[in-house]
């Protein structure tokens, strides 16, 4: 998680840590693998699979940019 935290910071963003219940790929094979997942991008979660659910352009992109970092630093 610390590339993840470097890259946010470094395009002014503020990492925060949200507990994500639900059904996805990822609350079953976190628990077989033993090993840490997390998810990220841009958009209010709480909008998720609703009909108001969006995201802003900038944070598109601004995403983009800390994946792109977290890939390189991996």
């Amino acid at each position: 998680m610390p590339p993840f935290l470097r890259a946010i910071r470094a395009q002014g963003g503020t990492p925060r840590f949200t507990v994500k219940l639900g059904t996805s790929d990822m609350t079953v094979v976190g628990p077989v693998w033993r090993c840490p997942i997390l998810a990220y991008g841009p958009g209010d979660a709480s909008l998720d699979h609703t009909p108001e659910e969006r995201i802003v352009v900038d944070e598109y992109l601004r995403a983009i940019d800390v994946l792109t970092e977290v890939l390189v630093s991996l």
